[in-house]
């Protein structure tokens, strides 16, 4: 049997449509996306509910009609503790909405996509409201099929550019600081390692802190305690195996870094209001 190694995200879509839509809706018992980060741009669009973000170490919530912007490298996170919230999230590498002749618009595009331009976390609602427009135009248009569809995707995104631009939230993007290079190592660290044994003293010797001072900045940064965070990240790695392998409880328990089947099966029920038997059978005859 292949453990997949990591849960760090593949590169969105295929590569003649690298854009991914995803239709989120919560659980039974809620959402709980872990702080994470790749190298895709992220659009998420509020349909129903409310949705608590930490982007950079910074909350936000979110609501009907809201739209948040996602810069690519940029620590985020998201729960919801009922079923109501549902949102669509648009995730897609920004090179691929330059074109193979350069022209201005690479002026705006480049930028975007080299990281030295950034778009506001959470747009106003005038620009909300403009965004959410093409970003549903964009969405009829993937899931339609039709011939040229992909042209129209590509060109509600490039007109929802335009738009930040002309409404004045892209500006350009200070200097990486030191503190957001120590959240990113923190997150990749704990990416790799969730299914070990890790302690409150080692994370804190890693990164120069004291236990007690890891546990408060740690909850200041991620919204979570660490505890709750390293269990929310297992509970992923967990998902995983069960959608892509045909693996026992035991053998997932123990690759995912929780102590037995049956406390696998508490917490994940804990966390899904389903078994991981259950979730199993619903991802796999969910429609990909």
């Amino acid at each position: 049997m292949n453990i997949p190694p990591s849960l760090r995200e593949p590169r969105p879509g295929r590569r003649d449509r690298p854009l991914e839509i995803y239709a989120m809706q919560a659980g039974p018992a809620g959402l709980e996306v872990p702080v994470h980060w790749h190298d895709h741009a992220e659009i998420l669009l509020m349909q129903a509910g409310e949705l608590a973000l930490t982007v950079e170490g910074e909350p936000r919530t979110g609501r009907p009609g809201d739209v948040f912007y996602l810069n690519p490298r940029a620590l985020h996170g998201m729960r919801s503790p009922g079923p109501e919230c549902r949102y669509l999230a648009f995730v897609f590498p920004l090179p691929w909405l330059g074109f193979a002749q350069a022209d201005e618009a690479e002026d705006y595009l480049r930028p975007l996509a080299e990281g030295s331009a950034r778009v506001a976390t959470q747009l106003p609602p005038d620009s909300a409201a403009a965004a959410g427009v093409l970003l549903n135009q964009a969405a009829a248009w993937a899931k339609s099929e039709a011939p040229g569809g992909w042209l129209g995707v590509k060109g509600c995104l490039l007109q929802l550019f335009a738009r930040l631009y002309a409404d004045g939230q892209i500006k350009s993007r200070p200097a990486e600081t030191a503190l957001a290079d120590t959240l990113r190592a923190i997150a990749k660290y704990l990416e790799e390692h969730c299914a070990e044994r890790i302690t409150l003293a080692e994370m804190g010797a890693r990164f120069h802190m004291s236990a007690k001072y890891f546990s408060v900045f740690f909850k200041r940064y991620f919204a979570q305690g660490f505890a709750a965070y390293l269990t929310a990240l297992r509970l992923e790695r967990a998902k995983q195996l069960l959608a892509e392998t045909d693996a026992g409880l035991d053998v997932i328990a123990q690759a995912a870094g929780l102590s037995s089947a049956n406390y696998l099966i508490r917490v994940f029920h804990a966390a899904t209001g389903l078994t991981p038997g259950q979730w199993r059978r619903q991802s796999r005859a969910a429609p990909r």
